[in-house]
Order: C-alpha cells, then structure tokens, then sequence
C-alpha cells in the first residue's frame, strides 16, 4: 500500500498552478470627441472546468454584454479584450476581461 500511496502523494505535492494568456485584442475606436471625455467601463467573467465538464459555455457574452450595460444609451469603443487560463489541479479557470471607451 504504501508503495503505491507514496507516488500519488508526491505527484500532487508537484502539481502547481499556472496562468496563460491566449489572446489580448484591442477593436476599432471611433471617436467622436477627445478621448478623455470618455468614460472607461470594464467587466470580467469566469467559466469553471472541472475535469473537462463545464456548465457555462457563454461567459464571453456576458462579458460583452455587462460591457454594453454600463454604458446604456451610448457608444463602446476601443474594446479591449484579454482571453486567459488560469490552471490548477484536474481544473480550470477562463477568465474574459474586457475594457473600452463609453460615449455618452
């Protein structure tokens, strides 16, 4: 028993946790005005993977559309977007932020 208990000990022992950056892309700005006459607005959601099952498939939607509400009745520009991992033991976190300009 104990020669096999071992290994799996020291296997989870080793497993760190680590973060990667898949994609950080900046839109179009159409402005109108000068830039610091806008107001910033920015969201963040998250989807959940354990052991490759997910329960939420549309987090980068609600990220759009939490952007698009904070800024009601006027124009987002300049959207940036950053796509990114965050890894850990048999899971995963995605994370989708995304920051731009509101014309109001």
């Amino acid at each position: 028993m104990n020669r096999v208990l071992v290994p799996i000990v020291l296997a989870a022992m080793s497993v760190g946790c680590t973060h990667a950056v898949h994609i950080n892309h900046t839109s179009d700005f159409h402005t109108t005005k000068p830039l610091a006459e806008y107001r910033q607005v920015e969201t963040r959601t998250e989807q959940q993977v354990i052991l490759g099952m997910v329960g939420q498939t549309d987090y980068a939607n609600d990220a759009y559309q939490g952007l698009m509400n904070q800024c009601e009745g006027g124009e987002v520009t300049g959207i940036q977007t950053r796509f990114s991992t965050s890894h850990n033991f048999m899971s995963w976190k995605n994370v989708v932020e995304m920051k731009g300009y509101c014309s109001e």
